[in-house]
Formats: structure tokens, C-alpha cells, sequence
């Protein structure tokens, strides 16, 4: 028998001892908590309590109690090696049982991760080294690098591969850690060099590779260890050993793009927080994180990429969703990450985002659909084609129902509302250009943004400035009494959800920011107030003298971050190709 308990840990890891009992009991969740009928003597009401976290269960009726190997050798009859195959081929771990050298060999493999660790560990402590001014640039505590055992990857007394040869590792065993490399001479070199070193556990704690970060602008900025038996990237999550008993408290795991931000969130008490090891997000990742939550939730960077990865992992998700399981998505201001985001605002302002998210199929209809135009025929039955292809790869049948009813519902009342707009825009008086356009909506972003003058600043947009149907309404809810006072994010809860993504799209927008600083929260309320007096009266003298940010503003509407439809079609392509490799 050559495996260990670490291979029986990686397959407990992999099944959920749930879905197996449910396959000779009912399985029901009472609070946060799983329960079954003891499937070893007859009861009616249930009394065996699962772990699938443990991957065990205790039965408080008869004392029953096991894991997995326990369920297949006494429900189902297998000898303990014979529940070991089964298992292990149904997790897709290798276990190679013919082998009596695997014993040490694991032994030898975690023993040199875990002195390689702590090596990284030291070297960050031995002098006033450039990795720890970075990481004290990046505010990080000693208690977070402590954590999360941060450390520097050299040490100029020694390297790596001389420390671990000084300690009578073999060649063969160092090489095996991936820690060192053979250059193009059969020269040995350690694989991290002069780089911050982030440990990568697996879900028990247990460090199986390594993260490392470059501290100059060379590239590649990141790397990670080469994939090994324990280390692979597409089935881990980092921080997931920390994170797993929070998320299961908070019923969330929020999912971050990368370690830094990870590390960031965590030293602001945001501890339920994962990232993928540097890949896009895979299924096997999603269906580890619904182990710990049931709707995880995706807040990737605001920038392209960040957008395109998020809305990939959202089409990614739909042919493997089932009841109860599902994603939402947090979406950060463009240009931000979540590190980036709490160094320029308040931790609240993250707090109220993250209390906000959009559901699966909202975000998706949300994104897919502003990145196409509606007004064009071709484009209308192009995109009814896409969104019926969506909900094809829909593979639970009942979900496939729910969803297709939704997506069309949604695409219908979005094609009315664009109807209702396109004959006020026939009908209406074309009296506005598109820059005097965004200055009424600097006036409106002003209202909301700045409570302390918001009755001055609705009176004087209405008595100087006109309106449309939907202006006018928005300055009317803001007039009442119940909103006067309200901050920012209280106001757009007042709003229905297209209202509110019109004024987070359109008026509260970091090109309107740029162009009118007045109208952005940052700016002094009175100082605001006598901008808007001055201009609202002079809006067309103004316009002259505002044309030399023309070009300015051109720039800032193509720097807008949604998704076009040629994005939308080449995220399907490669996700279908993912799925032939897989």
C-alpha cells in the first residue's frame, strides 16, 4: 500500500462525503449545518450529523462515525485499498500503488518546502533588505507577513540549493521541490532569485509551492512553482486554509484576482478572501469554493483584463451550475484593484460595494448586452442567438428553465426601453450637444455627491437647465424630504436597478469626474455649489471655453472598460475550448 494519509487527505478533499451518504440517505441542511437518517440503523428522524468540511460524520443516535474510506467499506462493501482506487480514480488523484519509496518520498518533498519556507522566512529579517521596504511600503504589519510567512527569496551568504545540500538533501530530491533548476550547463540555480516570496498551502495548511514577485519592473513580475503532484494550480485557491472557517461563518467567499490583494483584504479584517494561483479561474476552483459558500463572490480588478477575466468566469460557470450553487460579482471602479481601492478610499466604501453584489445571470445580461447595439437588427438577432447558446450550456435542466425565462424577460425590456427612448429622442427638440450633455449630468452627480448642498443645487439645475423625462424625475426623488440627507450610496438604493445603473454608468462616472472635479465627492460642497450658480446661468459661454477638452473627452469614452461583442464571442470560443482539453 504506497499512499499516505496526504493522498487520503487530497481525496477527501475532492468528494463531498454528502453527496455520497445522499446516495442511500436524504440529506437536509438545518441551519449551517448537514444532517441525514443514519444510514447504519433505521431511524425517521434524522440524527447523523455531516462534516463535509472534515469530510466526516457522527451519528448521535448509535454512535456510528467515519469518513469516506468508512462509507464505501460498510455501505457499499469494498475492502479499505479497494475504497482507495475507487476514490482516488474518481477524484483524478494518481496514486501510484505499486510503489514503496512514495513514503519517503513525500516525506522528503514537504520536509524541503517546509525548511525552504522558513529559509525565505529569515532571509526577510537578516537585514534592511529591499523586500522589506516594499512590503512596509505596501503597509503591511509584521503580524500579516507573520501570517501569511512571507519572505525573500535570497540571502548573499548562500544560496538555496547550497543550503539544502549543507542540510544532505540529494540532488534528486531538491530538483524534485522545484525549488532549484539546471541551467542550459547542468548548472544548478534556484528557481526563485531576489524575489518576495508568497508559501502556497493546500487546504490542510500544508505548504505545497510557491508564489514570487519581482521587485524591480523586470518581467515576468509573477511566478509560481512548476505543477507537481500536490501543487496544481487549476484545483487550488490561495489563502483557502485561512479563509475556509470564515467563510463558512460569513456564508461568502469573496474571490480576488491576486495575492497581494488577497493579503490586503485580509489585514483589513476581510479574512473569507481567495485568489486563483495566477491562472483564469477555473470549475474545479468554483467547485471547491461552493464547499465553503454557496454563492462565492467574483471582485476582480477594474481594468480590461480584469473585466474579461470576471465575465469569463461567469459563462464558465453555467454549464456546471446546480440548485443552491451559484456565483455573484462585485464590480470595482476602472483602473482599481481591491489594494488599490482601499489605499484611495475608506474601508465602508468597500463594505457597501460588497453588500451590493449582481447576481449571476443579471451580471452576465448586464455585461453581454451593453456590449452590443441594440438599435441595429442584425445586432438584436445576433445577440437573441448568443443568449439562447448561454442557456444551452445550461445543463440542469430546472436552472436551463429559470434562466432562459429570465434572460429573455430581460432582453425584452431592455429592447422596449430603447424603443420608448428612441421616439422621445425623435419627437424631442435637439437642443443639447453631447458635451453640454455631461455637464447637466455634473450638475445632477453634484446633487447626490454632496448632501450639505443638495436643495441649492437641485433648485438652481431646475430653474436654469432643461431637463428630460428621466432628469427630472431623478431631481424629484432627490427633492424629497427622505433624501436630502442621504450619502451617495443611500441615494442610489432609492432607484430602481436601471435607473441606478444609468446613473452609476452615465452620471456618476469617472469621466464626467474628470472633465467637471466639481461634481466628485473629494470636492468642498460649497465650493461645488457656486461652480454649479456660475455655469448653470452661462451654459453656452461656457461651451466655448470648454472646447479644449474635446480631445480629452474623446479619449476617456474609448477608454470605457465594457466588453464588446468581438470579446463576448472570443471569451465562447475559448471556453468551449477549454472544455475539449478537459
Amino acid at each position: 500500500m504506497a499512499f499516505n494519509k496526504i493522498d487520503l487527505d487530497n481525496i477527501k478533499s475532492k468528494i463531498l462525503i454528502s453527496e455520497e451518504l445522499e446516495k442511500k440517505t436524504k440529506v437536509v441542511k438545518k441551519g449551517k449545518d448537514l444532517w441525514c437518517c443514519c444510514p447504519f440503523h433505521s431511524e425517521k428522524t434524522p440524527s447523523c450529523k455531516i462534516n463535509d468540511d472534515q469530510g466526516s460524520f457522527y451519528c448521535f443516535g448509535c454512535g456510528a462515525k467515519g469518513d469516506i474510506f468508512t462509507i464505501y467499506q460498510d455501505l457499499f462493501n469494498y475492502t479499505f485499498l479497494d475504497a482507495v482506487k475507487e476514490l482516488a480514480n474518481k477524484a483524478g488523484i494518481k496514486i501510484n500503488f505499486d510503489s514503496n519509496l512514495k513514503y519517503k518520498q513525500d516525506d522528503n518533498y514537504f520536509n524541503i518546502l517546509e525548511i525552504a519556507t522558513k529559509w525565505f522566512q529569515e532571509n526577510l529579517h537578516i537585514e534592511n533588505n529591499l523586500c522589506l521596504k516594499y512590503l512596509s511600503n505596501r503597509k503591511l504589519s509584521d503580524e500579516t507577513i507573520k501570517t501569511f510567512r512571507l519572505g525573500y527569496s535570497y540571502n548573499k551568504h548562500t544560496l538555496l540549493y547550497e543550503y539544502l545540500k549543507n542540510l544532505s538533501y540529494k540532488d534528486e530530491d531538491i530538483l524534485k521541490s522545484n525549488l532549484v533548476k539546471l541551467d542550459k550547463n547542468n548548472n544548478f540555480k534556484d528557481f526563485f532569485y531576489k524575489r518576495l516570496i508568497f508559501p502556497i498551502t493546500n487546504v490542510n495548511g500544508k505548504v505545497v509551492g510557491f508564489g514570487g514577485r519581482v521587485l524591480d519592473e523586470s518581467n515576468p513580475k509573477y511566478i509560481n512553482s512548476p505543477e507537481s503532484n500536490y501543487f496544481k494550480k487549476r484545483d487550488m485557491l490561495y489563502n483557502l486554509n485561512l479563509a475556509k472557517n470564515s467563510a463558512r461563518q460569513k456564508k461568502n467567499l469573496l474571490i480576488c484576482e491576486g495575492y497581494m490583494d488577497v493579503i490586503s483584504l485580509y489585514q483589513n479584517n476581510i479574512k473569507s478572501v481567495v485568489a486563483p494561483l495566477g491562472t483564469s479561474f477555473t470549475n474545479e476552483q468554483l467547485k471547491l469554493s461552493w464547499r465553503y459558500a454557496d454563492k462565492p463572490t467574483i471582485m476582480f480588478d477594474g481594468d480590461d483584463a480584469g473585466k474579461r477575466a470576471s465575465y469569463k468566469a461567469a459563462i464558465m460557470s453555467l454549464p456546471i451550475l446546480i440548485p443552491n450553487k451559484s456565483l455573484q460579482f462585485v464590480n470595482l471602479p476602472k483602473d482599481n484593484d481591491p489594494d488599490s481601492f482601499l489605499k484611495n478610499n475608506q474601508l465602508i466604501e468597500l463594505v457597501n460595494l460588497l453588500k451590493k453584489p449582481l447576481k449571476l445571470l443579471n451580471y452576465i445580461f448586464d455585461v453581454s448586452s451593453s456590449g452590443v447595439s441594440l438599435d441595429d437588427a442584425d445586432q438584436k438577432i445576433s445577440y437573441d442567438k448568443y443568449l439562447d447558446d448561454l442557456i444551452a450550456s445550461i445543463k440542469d435542466k430546472k436552472i436551463q428553465y429559470f434562466y432562459k425565462n429570465e434572460f429573455k424577460s430581460l432582453f425584452f425590456k431592455k429592447l422596449r426601453a430603447i424603443n420608448n427612448n428612441n421616439n422621445e429622442i425623435k419627437t424631442a427638440p435637439q437642443k443639447i450637444s453631447s458635451l453640454q450633455k455631461k455637464q447637466v449630468y455634473s450638475f445632477i452627480a453634484s446633487a447626490i455627491n454632496h448632501s450639505k448642498v443638495r436643495t441649492q443645487i437641485i433648485e438652481c439645475i431646475l430653474q436654469n437647465i432643461e431637463l428630460n423625462e428621466i432628469e427630472k424625475n431623478i431631481l424629484i426623488i432627490l427633492k424629497k424630504e427622505e433624501s436630502i440627507s442621504k450619502n451617495t450610496s443611500d441615494i442610489l438604493n432609492l432607484f430602481d436597478r436601471e435607473i441606478r445603473q444609468f446613473l452609476e454608468s452615465k452620471i456618476l462616472h469617472h469621466s464626467i469626474y474628470n472633465l467637471f472635479p466639481y461634481s466628485s465627492q473629494k470636492y468642498e460642497p460649497d465650493a461645488t455649489l457656486k461652480e454649479i450658480q456660475e455655469s448653470s446661468k452661462n451654459l453656452n459661454t461656457r461651451l466655448s471655453n470648454l472646447k479644449k477638452i474635446n480631445k480629452s473627452l474623446i479619449t476617456f469614452e474609448k477608454n470605457n472598460t465594457s466588453l464588446n461583442w468581438d470579446d463576448l464571442q472570443k471569451i465562447s470560443i475559448e471556453l468551449e475550448e477549454n472544455f475539449k482539453d478537459n
